[in-house]
């Protein structure tokens, strides 16, 4: 074989042997770092009055559920603040209906986006500003919580010490485009961000997902909460990495039957939602194209391999490096395979729809390179009527 042909073998062995690692790694009871259900919460007594934030921006069709499952704890300390941000639907209307019935419940408007301030922490902001709580839990309109939710979340932080928690959701897929793509680039976060990195205060990896973030009040007035990251497109993330950066405890855990939420529901959506995800997990722009370049080199060029070494040997250019790499892509394919198994499982999508992976894989990858153009500022991002470009509002303030 030519020096290129064994360069070729070579680094396609060292995927193969990435994979491996991988899928080992996966399968470790340890890969999803603690589990937080109804059988690990233990008998305690509640632990300080929660300030449960939930911030809405046109969420008629979703705020009456998620206050239906919050006012349904069995937490008995909470008081529930809604910042409806800017609505232009009956987010408010509803959510004074509800106020009307239990006073747990207040409604704080937001007229107008103040200068320097990005919608959704600015909404956070004004909600925490208003707690009375010990706790604040931050929590997404198009969540819904099991009734144990709180008590789980404050359960363990205060057992262990720990200033913040962050769950990671049960996905509601319930069409070809949400189960084919969804649990692919999830998984993609998952690789960057294992809750066993993020969760060992020796490492700098911190993550959060804003759909359900639980803070000690005391740290987040210490660390400045959202307004320390308050012109950042994707909050959550940075907000994590500011509070572990300052030195505090950081936890992930998978909230294995807490909430459920259905993230996008169109493709046009799952394009919006993953590009401005993308975008702010990975900062600054070497690491998104890091990500982009791995992407295309552990997730779809052994596909892409498989296929033409196989066309070239069925037309009879069997040469041992042929066969080598061949036998090498179809092992990484299978080793993949049942690797990505594990993410479907995980995240409750049907594992069938591994059929159609190279596609998942294929419009992931144009969500990274979307996620490129809004990172360089070629493309503004528009997220729930507001437009963001180059760190700025360029519209939709009100």
């Amino acid at each position: 074989m030519t020096s290129l042909e064994w360069v070729t073998i070579v680094v396609a062995a060292g995927i193969l042997l990435v994979w491996i690692t991988r899928c080992l790694t996966i399968y470790s009871p340890r890969a999803r770092g603690p589990v937080l259900s109804h059988d690990t919460i233990p008998d305690a007594p509640p632990s300080g009055l929660v300030s449960i934030i939930v911030p809405g921006k046109d969420e008629e069709s979703n705020i009456a559920a998620a206050l239906e499952t919050l006012l349904a704890q069995d937490y008995p300390q909470i008081e529930i603040i809604v910042v409806d941000d800017r609505s232009r639907d009956r987010t408010a209307e509803i959510v004074r209906e509800v106020a009307a019935r239990d006073p747990r419940v207040r409604l704080i408007q937001v007229r107008e986006l103040p200068p320097g301030w990005f919608g959704k922490p600015h909404a956070m902001h004004v909600g925490a500003h208003e707690a009375r709580g010990e706790w604040l839990l931050f929590v997404d309109a198009d969540c819904r919580q099991a009734p144990h939710s709180v008590r789980a979340g404050v359960n363990f932080l205060a057992s262990r010490g720990g200033e913040m928690l962050s769950l990671w959701p049960v996905l509601e897929m319930r069409g070809f485009w949400e189960n084919v793509l969804q649990p692919v680039a999830g998984s993609v976060l998952v690789a960057w961000f294992r809750p066993s990195w993020v969760n060992n205060p020796k490492m700098r990896t911190a993550f959060a997902n804003g759909q359900y973030v639980l803070m000690r009040k005391s740290t987040y007035d210490t660390v400045g909460g959202y307004e320390a990251v308050r012109s950042e497109i994707v909050e959550d993330i940075a907000l994590a990495r500011h509070v572990k950066g300052l030195g505090h405890a950081l936890w992930n855990a998978t909230g294995a039957d807490l909430f459920t939420t259905r993230m996008y529901d169109t493709l046009p959506g799952m394009y919006k939602g993953w590009t401005r995800i993308y975008c702010g997990a990975f900062k600054p722009v070497w690491r998104l194209l890091v990500v982009i370049a791995l992407t295309i080199v552990f997730t779809l060029a052994p596909f892409v391999a498989l296929a033409v070494s196989a066309v070239a040997l069925a037309a009879d250019a069997c040469t041992p490096m042929l066969m080598g790499l061949f036998c090498l892509e179809l092992a990484t394919v299978a080793v993949l395979l049942v690797t990505m198994r594990r993410y479907f499982i995980a995240g409750r999508a049907n594992p069938w729809y591994l059929l159609f992976y190279p596609l998942g894989v294929s419009l992931t990858l144009v969500f990274q390179l979307g996620a490129l153009l809004h990172a360089l500022g070629l493309r503004g991002v528009t997220w729930r009527g507001t437009t963001y470009k180059g760190g700025k509002v360029v519209a939709g303030r009100k």
